[in-house]
Order: structure tokens, then C-alpha cells, then sequence
């Protein structure tokens, strides 16, 4: 008796989640296209990201280790990479500002 209530219960779970996602992902996207002027910062991050990710990946090396494929090892890479990118583009951007701030 227990069990079902239990299942019943993570199945309810399971279905209040993907509403959830799914209300998260397509609302934004109504509200983008009902003011696209506003959105094109938003969009010209996105693909910068975009942008930086797949460089990433195609730069890095598929050199296998053990228990992981090329592929998998590549996309390690490529996200190690990218993550080095973006922290040095944040400690750019904190550095310029304050510089600019000072002689502002």
C-alpha cells in the first residue's frame, strides 16, 4: 500500500518538473519574440557563448584517456577551455571597469 502512494507521488513529481521546465523555456521565448527590439542584447549573448563553446571544442585535442572515448575526451577539453575563456573574459571586464570608473 505504501509503495503505491510513493509511486504515485514521485510520478506526480516527475510531471510537476516538466511543466515546470517547460513553462520556464517557452515563456521566455513568447515574451522575446513580443518585443524582439529588447531581446537582441539577450540573443547577441547567446550566440557569443555559442560562439565560444564550439571553438573551444574545435581547438581542443580528442587525445584518449583511460575508460573515456575521443569524443567525450574532447568535449572535457573544449569545456575546460571554454571555462578558462570566459574567466579571463570576466577578470577583463572587472579590470577595465574599475579602471574606468577611476578616471571617469
Amino acid at each position: 500500500m505504501n509503495e503505491s502512494v510513493i509511486n504515485i507521488g514521485m510520478y506526480v513529481t516527475y510531471g510537476l518538473i516538466v511543466i515546470a521546465a517547460l513553462a520556464a523555456i517557452i515563456f521566455p521565448v513568447i515574451q522575446m519574440f513580443g518585443n524582439f527590439r529588447k531581446a537582441i542584447p539577450t540573443l547577441i549573448g547567446i550566440g557569443v557563448l555559442a560562439l565560444i563553446v564550439v571553438l573551444s571544442y574545435a581547438f581542443s585535442s580528442a587525445e584518449v584517456y583511460p575508460d573515456v572515448g575521443p569524443r567525450v575526451s574532447q568535449w572535457v577539453g573544449g569545456g575546460i577551455t571554454a571555462t578558462m575563456i570566459l574567466i579571463g573574459l570576466c577578470l577583463f571586464a572587472a579590470i577595465f571597469s574599475e579602471i574606468y570608473k577611476y578616471f571617469r
